[in-house]
């Protein structure tokens, strides 16, 4: 990790210098849609079975700042959603997961019509799960003098009422990709693809132990260019 983001420092650092003498320098802004194709990863192979690789969809927004023509700096931030069918027993659970990344970027002549470039980025992800239940409250629960049987808010005992339970983790990601950018005008530019392999580390369904899932993150979208030279 001391590695990577003393790799980091030192591209930025080199693109800082480099971008003194270039006019190139402008500020991008990506807004596009985003599938995520993950996986719950039990390490357990029956449950793999079921609980396998999906898709997950959303959104995603990028701010990147251009050093030159070469190099830029990303903030990378986005969501994706699904509803899950856990052990396909109707058991449906919301799964939304968020990340916010960070890193260089090196583009192939961005100035020109047609530029791919690649990109490394590092930051965190969160995993929010969350389900409604169904629940009878237990004879302990007080019973106030204001409380009907089917008060909303203190039922009392025996009642059968619906709760949403939820649960969420934040974690280390990272994603390595490229995509290509077609300039279509001088303020705009069409990202017909995007494509990275995406690293996160959520915790074993079974074990709670750290557990790596290996996801592919595919974007597309457009993108709105502001300050320079074009």
């Amino acid at each position: 990790m001391k590695k990577s983001l003393t790799l980091i420092a030192g591209l930025l650092l080199f693109s800082l210098v480099a971008a003194a003498t270039d006019d190139a320098s402008k500020y991008d802004v990506f807004l596009g849609y985003t599938t995520l194709r993950t996986e719950l990863q039990s390490n357990t192979p029956l449950l793999n079975e079921h609980l396998g690789s999906f898709f997950m969809n959303g959104g995603s927004g990028q701010f990147v700042y251009n050093f030159n023509k070469m190099f830029s700096g990303v903030v990378d931030l986005g969501a994706v959603h699904a509803n899950n069918d856990v052990l396909h027993l109707d058991n449906r659970v919301n799964n939304t997961t968020s990340f916010f990344l960070f890193g260089p970027r090196i583009s192939y002549h961005r100035s020109s019509h047609w530029s791919p470039y690649f990109q490394v980025l590092f930051g965190g992800a969160e995993r929010s799960l969350s389900r409604q239940v169904g629940v009878i409250t237990g004879s302990n629960i007080p019973l106030p003098p204001v409380v009907t049987p089917h008060d909303p808010l203190f039922p009392g005992p025996g009642v059968d009422i619906t709760a949403k339970v939820t649960a969420s983790q934040t974690v280390f990601a990272m994603t390595a990709g490229g995509g290509l950018d077609i300039k279509v005008s001088k303020r705009f530019t069409l990202r017909p693809i995007a494509a990275d392999y995406m690293l996160t580390r959520f915790n074993n369904l079974l074990t709670g132990n750290n557990a790596d899932q290996n996801n592919l993150r595919l974007s597309a979208g457009i993108v709105f260019t502001f300050g320079g030279a074009q």
